[in-house]
């Protein structure tokens, strides 16, 4: 059966790490019917996580798409990892669904990676639903965790409580059916009974804090509860309805993803009030207009995801924006221009994939062996040329040089990381010209860790890893002018040009300029191209310690020419040297860049981390509590100094630290520190 557009629904499930989200997924694939049993992360056979790395490790590496049928509709779930270093597989399910589930531990409650996806939530005003999860764990308290998600500075609405808490948890009351749930052990089923007379109380107060808060859900309902000072149940559920996908509140769900409690009105509310695709916007880039999810008009859709499967080759998943996608389609790569033809449409359980004949816009399938298609490319009709926006995808943040142990393996080593690479967008190479380096950059330890074993259990290739080094710079601080002369007679043609120029800083990320300021002709401007390559030639050799120097101004302003032996090459080796002979009278000095650090620490580890930060020469710009007991600390800090913060921080904070670095500009560094990097650059010379 073809499920069309507002009969589906996706989502992607979220949290921190060991809040229970494989757990929760593989419950529901059970309570669907999709699965006989419900298996444990443990038992290393649950539908999610089913690669090897994730299997041995016993965590989420990669997202996992399922989908089940409930109340009629089509869910498409995405179990995503916990950990930050997989990060830009949550950011491919968030760009395929209209709403998150978001787990919180019921004893852990709102931890560090809640924080960092509710902000990238909210870059996105994307809707969510917190489930309250485990329970059943020594010291759970859901009217804690409640309180916490209060900190985010939007409504909590609890749509279901807990019947007890920790060893006394017995199961849920839904708060808008006002029917309980009790755990049963293990069953398929959660059955609806009455609630217990010693929960009534309880669950009435819940029950019309719900239905006022609800009534902010919609401007109408707003004001027939101040006229009425209550509303139906239909009302109040329509409120929640609105007020969700308006993103104006969060509902609150609890439960016991491994006792298989709480899931039934979780995934009730999926199903008849979550965001349809329907009513979302796909953004394209700028200039192009933005387009409805619409099953109507021209096939439409983007890649958001790609995998390489060692059996079916690349597989490339796909969310449906417009129209309706067929085998034997013929469509239009965007960002190649190229035509590409659809053979065969999967959908996807797992690492298990069924065939199927169409699917519609809104929902979500997995093409394979596309020859041209990648992550973020648009696919589309010729006549109606389309380029969706592509994913937000945080910088890398760790960073090693490397090389294959033994030389004639280097070139399958970079063949096999560049497959890496066109999987996963977190993840680069890139050859370093001016440190002659090959460099993997990723999210973390963690991340380049796993990518590298892998390297080693398929391909039998060890790597050497080491620091990678500083991409240092050079600038000059004060004007200066010189002149230079290259001449010489071999014979023939001899060579001969003259040059003269000024020299003054330009404002820091200027880079160059050139001005032609000779007057009378002296050198005619046929050779100004070859005066501008001898600068730049000369800027990329440096002078203080062999980086490139960046930030100058130049003005050629005489200089003389031979009527026979000047040319191009004359005079490029002349402005050369004239650069080298001005630089050394502008007090040249070393540049280092800054990058702009964001942590995100415990109460209890911010002092550790502010001295860390201190003795790494970081300034810091903004601290402030973000509730749940985490702090944010802002700082520039010099690259030099944050080489290794991905350990130095897991370290300080036993591992719940987390942080995010971008470049932000270039600063001179002097003292100590300088020679310490000329020294360094001569050793390497030598």
């Amino acid at each position: 059966m073809a499920y069309t557009t507002d009969t589906i629904r996706n989502i992607a499930v979220c949290g921190h790490g060991d809040t229970g989200k494989t757990t929760l997924c593989e419950q529901i694939l059970f309570n669907a019917g999709i699965i006989d049993k419900a298996e444990t992360v443990d038992s290393g056979r649950t539908v999610s996580d089913f690669t090897d790395e994730e299997i041995e490790k016993k965590i989420s590496i990669h997202s996992s798409l399922s989908n089940v049928i409930w109340k009629d509709k089509k869910i498409n779930i995405f179990d995503t990892p916990g950990a930050s270093d997989f990060v830009g597989e949550v950011v491919s399910s968030f760009r395929a669904a209209e709403a998150a589930v978001m787990l919180v531990g019921g004893r852990s409650g709102v931890q560090i990676e809640t924080v960092k996806l509710w902000r990238r939530l909210d870059a996105r005003n994307m809707p969510r639903i917190a489930f309250v999860n485990k329970m059943e764990k020594t010291r759970a308290d859901f009217f804690t965790v409640l309180e916490e998600l209060k900190d985010f500075k939007i409504t909590a609405i609890p749509l279901t409580i807990p019947m007890g808490q920790a060893e006394e948890y017995q199961g849920v009351i839904n708060l808008m059916s006002m029917k309980a749930y009790k755990k049963d052990g293990g069953g398929r089923e959660e059955n609806a009974i009455d609630i217990p007379e010693e929960y009534k109380e309880i669950a009435e107060e819940y029950h019309l804090k719900m239905i006022e808060m609800a009534a902010e859900g919609d401007d109408e309902l707003t004001e027939k509860y101040f006229d009425q000072g209550t509303l139906s149940i239909e009302e109040a559920i329509k409120g929640l309805r609105e007020g969700l996908f308006e993103n104006r509140f969060v509902p609150v769900f609890c439960g016991s993803a491994v006792d298989n409690s709480g899931i039934t009105p979780l995934m009730d509310f999926i199903s008849l009030e979550s965001p349809a695709p329907g009513r979302v916007e796909e953004p394209c880039i700028t200039g192009e207009k933005s387009h409805m999810v619409s099953q109507d008009g021209d096939f439409s859709g983007i890649i958001f995801k790609t995998m390489i499967d060692k059996f079916a080759g690349k597989l490339s998943f796909i969310k449906v924006i417009s129209g309706i996608l067929k085998p034997g389609t013929e469509i239009l790569n965007s960002r190649e221009e190229k035509k590409e033809k659809i053979n065969k449409i999967f959908l996807c359980e797992g690492k298990n994939l069924k065939e199927t004949s169409e699917i519609c816009a809104g929902d979500i399938a997995v093409i394979t062996k596309s020859e041209f298609s990648k992550t973020n490319d648009t696919l589309c009709q010729a006549n109606d040329v389309i380029h969706y926006k592509s994913l937000a995808l945080p910088h890398p943040v760790y960073s090693l040089a490397i090389n294959a142990e033994k030389q004639k393996e280097e070139d399958k080593m970079s063949a096999q990381l560049h497959k890496v690479a066109e999987e996963d967008l977190t993840f680069t190479i890139k050859y370093n010209e001016e440190t002659k380096e090959t460099v993997i950059s990723g999210m973390g330890e963690l991340h380049i860790n796993t990518i590298l074993e892998k390297l080693l259990k398929n391909f039998k290739i060890n790597v050497n890893r080491r620091v990678p080094k500083v991409p240092y710079r050079e600038t000059i601080t004060i004007p200066s002018e010189a002149e230079y002369t290259h001449k010489k007679q071999s014979g023939g043609h001899g060579q001969y040009g003259k040059v003269c120029i000024r020299i003054k800083p330009l404002k820091r990320g200027e880079f160059f300029s050139l001005s032609n300021d000779i007057k009378g002709g002296s050198i005619s401007k046929g050779y100004m191209p070859g005066i501008e390559k001898g600068l730049l030639e000369g800027m990329i050799e440096g002078y203080v310690a062999g980086y490139p120097l960046r930030d100058i101004a130049v003005s050629v302003f005489d200089g003389k020419e031979h009527p026979v032996d000047s040319s191009e090459m004359a005079f490029k080796l002349a402005a050369k040297h004239a650069l080298k002979e001005a630089v050394a009278k502008s007090k040249p000095t070393l540049l280092e860049p800054i990058m702009d650090l964001t942590v995100l620490v415990e109460d209890q580890f911010l002092g550790d981390v502010l001295s860390d930060l201190s003795t790494k020469r970081g300034r810091v710009s903004n601290q402030s509590a973000i509730g749940g007991g985490i702090q944010s600390i802002e700082a520039q800090v010099p690259q030099g100094e944050l080489m290794r913060y991905s350990i130095d921080l897991k370290s300080m904070t036993s591992g719940t630290g987390a942080f995010e670095v971008e470049f932000s500009h270039y600063d001179p560094v002097g003292g100590k520190i300088a020679q310490g990097i000329k020294a360094s650059s001569n050793t390497a010379e030598a």
